[in-house]
């Protein structure tokens, strides 16, 4: 003998979409704005120069001028002239004379682009200025 429902409306097992999809959009959601974060790089293509007597620091990544071996300027990343470079460094000395500054140059540089860059430094009293140099574990 077969058992039947009285009242003899069956409801089916539905699955609901709408938490699913809910749950999908806040996943593209996280995943749009923490792709937006992300920092440019103002690190420039150098081999950079080997040191026996560096000391090691946290790395500086507050402003960066860097050199390449045809001797050009970049001021955090973006290629600029010597006027745009004094300008830059006006304006820091200005608002911020302790900020740090990391100077990242090619083995290949010459040294005049390089103590013109720390004259400039100097000249505008920043003294917060660094030069990086090879490092296995940083520069991996």
């Amino acid at each position: 003998m077969k058992l039947r429902n009285k009242h003899g409306d069956e409801d089916e097992i539905e699955v609901s979409m709408s938490p699913l999809i809910d749950c999908v959009f806040l996943l593209l959601i996280f995943f749009l704005v923490t792709t937006m974060l992300k920092k440019p790089s103002k690190d420039i293509d150098v081999n950079l120069p080997y040191s026996n007597a560096a000391v090691e620091m946290e790395p500086n990544d507050d402003t960066v001028i860097g050199i390449d071996r045809q001797g050009r300027f970049y001021f955090d990343g973006v290629r600029v002239g010597r006027m745009e470079l004094r300008q830059y460094l006006s304006e820091i000395a200005a608002s911020n004379p302790e900020q740090g500054i990391r100077l990242d140059c090619d083995q290949k540089t010459k040294n005049i682009h390089v103590s013109e860059v720390l004259d400039l430094c100097n000249f505008y009293q920043i003294n917060n200025v660094g030069v990086r140099t090879y490092d296995e574990s940083y520069n991996q």
